[in-house]
């Protein structure tokens, strides 16, 4: 609560928001945990509203009322379902966990003579091969490569493009020497 304080800079105003703070928190968490179902999201959305609440905390005659009640629990519903709007669209991947679907190539030198495109492959810069396995493989967009991995859209398109070459180079030479 020192953090909201800190930003507030008149007595009578830190006066209002600690009554509001007091009054109103678990309401707040309680409402955005119902919503977003994590409580760590929950508490983001909280401090959120808080932030939200001290800029217009002028404009707050009472802070226990009905009314004051009701702005409450309107910031809170608006920003955790602006929160869970924005987690939908973007696809959320833990850091602890790989990309779906993608299994480590062996070694070239592993397989058999008569897979000369798995041998290929598995040449192929790991990031080309990640991007080939990921669009040809698991069946991903380039849009999706591009939001799974951090990247523009184009720069995929492009990697695509220059792992399909590096990849033609490889199976000519491979042809070249047979």
């Amino acid at each position: 609560m020192l953090i909201y304080l800190s930003l507030i800079e008149e007595d009578a105003e830190r006066e209002k928001f600690e009554i509001l703070y007091d009054a109103y928190r678990n309401l707040m968490f309680y409402l955005a945990n119902e919503i977003l179902g994590d409580t760590q999201d929950s508490e983001d959305v909280v401090h959120q509203s808080f932030l939200k609440i001290i800029g217009i905390l002028d404009k707050i005659s009472q802070p226990r009322c009905p009314q004051t009640r009701a702005l409450v629990v309107t910031i809170v519903r608006r920003t955790a379902i602006d929160l869970y709007r924005s987690r939908k669209r973007k696809p959320f991947i833990p850091l602890c966990e790989d990309i779906p679907h993608t299994h480590p190539m062996p070694e070239p030198d592993a397989l058999t003579e008569g897979s000369a495109i798995a041998h290929a492959i598995a040449s192929l810069p790991d990031r080309y091969r990640e991007l080939l396995l990921l669009k040809y493989d698991t069946g991903y967009s380039e849009k999706e490569i591009a939001q799974l991995l951090g990247m523009t859209e184009a720069n995929v398109k492009k990697t695509i493009q220059r792992a399909k070459a590096k990849l033609q180079t490889l199976l000519d030479e491979m042809e070249a020497d047979v």
